[in-house]
C-alpha cells in the first residue's frame, strides 16, 4: 500500500495580542491537556471547523478531537 505524504504548510500564529488573562487561560489549558499552546489553539480551531461543516484532511488523528456527529447537541 502506498503512503499518501500531503503537503505542509508553516503555520505562523505571531502577532496576536491577548489579554493577559486569555493567555493565561490558554497555557493552563494546554499544559493540562499536555501540549504546547499553538497545538492547543489548532486543536480548537480544528474543532471549529468541523462544527462549520469544513471539512479537511490533516495531522489530526481518532481522538485528537470529537468531530460534531459525535458531540452532544450537534446538528
Amino acid at each position: 500500500m502506498e503512503d499518501h505524504i500531503m503537503p505542509s504548510a508553516r503555520l505562523f500564529l505571531n502577532g496576536a495580542n491577548v489579554d493577559r488573562e486569555f493567555r493565561e487561560e490558554l497555557f493552563d489549558a494546554a499544559n493540562r491537556a499536555g501540549m504546547a499552546p499553538g497545538e492547543f489553539a489548532i486543536i480548537a480551531v480544528a474543532e471549529k471547523l468541523d462544527r462549520m461543516g469544513r471539512t479537511f484532511p490533516g495531522v489530526f488523528r481518532k481522538g485528537d478531537f470529537r468531530p460534531s456527529n459525535t458531540c452532544p447537541g450537534a446538528a
